[in-house]
């Protein structure tokens, strides 16, 4: 099935039954899954009113017109079918209205179905019955001693052969989910304790118990169905002239059960065959999952044991885990300490050894690294020092300096001639001072990087002589500026 992504919609280009599935990979899966699996579980057709109660009750919130949207979609799928709700049809408008109850497919109900037990969730492995095989070797043993051309016979054979192929699913579907359940574990390597431990015991299970009464049990009923092939379609006519539904299934309309067609006796022999049936693929299936199980054993062992290299380094990376001493673990492992140095060996002794570090070349180190180079630990440089407490007393001690000259500078601006200053403020009117020179310099020189008058800062020369008398008066001499 080819599908295309235009403008927002989603097309299916297939005809025929194929189309059924094409809900379960739509943009709107959800949706359409949801409103599935209320058509699939009602006995009764269904109005979009009544799926929309049914969504709310299963806590899928969805308004009636997206509802109908979806159920058009499904429809022109081949998922869902409408037909015309005539207890709702009153008048001649009502013919021409959507009065339409909706139902699910045969193929959309099959989708369905295959969706929630398949793809929905894992599922979990079954236990293989054996029962099951034992059932299905003495039903091909009853039939083989049995005398088909005698008449009287036929129902007890159709008896037997509708428990044998009943016994035969059974064994069957526990055997591909037992054999799905050891791909899924066997084909990893990153296998916790538990499933390492689940995986061991269910091969150590199936090798010295399933598997040995499975080739037993799939020889003897291959020999049973071997010396019934001459007769197998005798068995399949038994099967369909025993049948409750005869006249429908020799008109077509219905297919017969397990049993009633020659590919179905000649499955069954293929199934039963001990060296390329299920039972010799279940048997290389047990064979396959044992270097997976060796491999996560074996990692488990290197990582759990103290002695080793990866044990180690393993432990070391869990103590540094620690919320609270992780860091000075850390710090005092693998820092650049000279009494401690932290070095890994490989623990097979075949592999190629790389020289320790005290055998390695000699570099001198310059005088100025050693002096004013980074000490730590090595690796990636740890990260920055909360100082956020001394930005804020460098802030707080900025912020009152800002104060107290703004202040001071005030006081400047608010004496009058000859008025004794504080010391704060005869400081700042004496800086003004020292910067009046400079200033003045810069002007007659073509610069203007003074300050300019639409600041509101009144000219220096109003400034300075308060400044100099004051400086004057306080120091007890006279200002270069006043003399």
């Amino acid at each position: 099935m080819s599908e295309a992504v235009s403008g927002g919609t989603f097309e299916v280009s297939v005809t025929d039954s194929r189309r059924a599935v094409a809900y379960l990979v739509a943009p709107e899966a959800d949706d359409y899954i949801a409103i599935m699996a209320v058509l699939e579980s009602s006995l009764s057709d269904l109005t979009p009113a009544e799926v929309v109660v049914e969504l709310t009750a299963a806590g899928f919130v969805m308004d009636e017109r997206t509802v109908e949207t979806r159920l058009d979609k499904l429809r022109d799928w081949t998922a869902a079918s409408a037909r015309t709700d005539t207890s709702r049809i009153l008048r001649h408008a009502d013919l021409l209205a959507r009065n339409w109850r909706w139902t699910a497919t045969p193929a959309g109900r099959q989708v369905q179905r295959f969706h929630a037990t398949v793809l929905a969730d894992t599922p979990a492995m079954r236990e293989i019955p054996l029962s099951s095989l034992a059932r299905v070797v003495d039903c091909l043993d009853e039939l083989t001693a049995m005398d088909l051309a005698d008449p009287s016979t036929h129902r007890d054979a159709a008896e037997l052969i509708g428990r044998l192929f009943t016994s035969h699913d059974d064994l069957d579907a526990a055997l591909v989910g037992a054999e799905d359940s050891l791909a899924t574990l066997a084909d990893r390597f990153d296998l916790d304790d538990s499933a390492t431990a689940e995986l061991k015991r269910l091969l150590v299970d199936y090798a010295t118990r399933v598997a040995a009464e499975l080739e037993t049990g799939a020889a003897r009923a291959h020999r049973a169905v071997h010396a019934l092939s001459d007769r197998f379609d005798v068995l399949a006519e038994i099967t369909v002239d025993n049948s409750d539904a005869r006249a429908l299934i020799d008109r077509g309309a219905l297919m017969a059960s397990r049993g009633g067609r020659l590919s179905d006796w000649e499955g069954l022999g293929t199934w039963c065959d001990p060296y390329t049936g299920r039972s010799a693929r279940f048997a290389l299936r047990l064979v396959r999952a044992l270097p997976g199980m060796h491999a996560n054993l074996r990692r488990l062992h290197a990582s759990t044991g103290t002695a080793t290299g990866r044990g180690r380094a393993l432990l070391l990376a869990r103590a540094c885990a620690d919320p609270t001493h992780g860091t000075s673990l850390f710090l005092a492992a693998v820092g650049d300490h000279s009494w401690r140095k932290l070095c890994g060996e490989a623990d097979d002794d075949d592999l190629t050894r790389n020289p320790a570090w005290r055998g390695g070349p000699q570099v001198a180190v310059p005088d100025l690294l050693r002096a004013t180079g980074r000490s730590g630990a090595r690796g990636r440089a740890p990260a920055a020092r909360d100082d956020s407490a001394a930005r804020e007393q460098v802030l707080a001690r900025r912020a009152e300096r800002a104060r107290q000259h703004a202040e001071a500078l005030s006081e400047v601006l608010a004496a009058g001639p000859r008025q004794p200053l504080s010391h704060r403020a005869a400081h700042v009117a004496f800086a003004a001072l020292m910067w009046l020179p400079h200033a003045v310099h810069r002007r007659s020189g073509g610069v203007t990087d003074a300050l300019p008058p639409a600041t509101g800062w009144p000219a220096p020369c109003s400034t300075v002589p308060a400044a100099s008398e004051c400086c004057s008066h306080r120091h007890g001499r006279s200002s270069p500026l006043t003399g």
